[in-house]
């Protein structure tokens, strides 16, 4: 075996780890605000709390990405916020303005859903569960509201 053979396997393995599913996933969402009409741009370096900047028509949205394949119960688990050294901080106003998640991942069957949450609802949680599929219990599915929710960033095509 040669050693480009070897290091191939090493690295082909090494792409399924959560900075490489959280990259892609933020250029995924680069791609469908794209389609969408929105501009959109990356800060430089990973020195801020949010992830891409869109330009909709009458402001600037920072927003976080995060993807989620893990299934819990008939939901999705989602880490709602970032790490200090020592603990697990919520996102706030002052850092982002939305959380966008995607669900994907096996049990999705190939399908996206795009959920925007604006930081506010959030309510200072560290995590949230996801119901596509729907939940049995009652006030769990809060954030079904969110789903596909792009009007919430503007209307990009009315732009002049």
């Amino acid at each position: 075996m040669s050693c480009m053979g070897g290091n191939r396997k090493k690295r082909d393995q090494g792409r399924n780890n959560s900075q490489h599913i959280g990259e892609m996933a933020e250029m995924q969402f680069m791609l469908d605000a794209a389609r969408r009409r929105f501009g959109v741009s990356r800060p430089f370096g990973n020195n801020e709390r949010y992830d891409v900047i869109l330009d909709a028509p009458r402001r600037l949205w920072r927003v976080q990405v995060k993807a989620s394949g893990a299934s819990h119960h008939r939901g999705f688990a989602v880490r709602a916020c970032w790490r200090t050294t020592r603990k697990h901080m919520p996102y706030t106003s002052r850092q982002i303005d939305f959380l966008a998640v995607v669900v994907q991942g096996r049990r999705m069957r190939g399908r996206r859903i795009w959920y925007l949450i604006p930081v506010r609802a959030l309510g200072g949680r560290l995590t949230i569960n996801l119901y596509p599929f729907g939940c049995r219990k009652d006030g769990e599915e809060r954030f079904e509201k969110y789903r596909e929710a792009w009007k919430l960033l503007g209307e990009p095509d009315s732009r002049g």
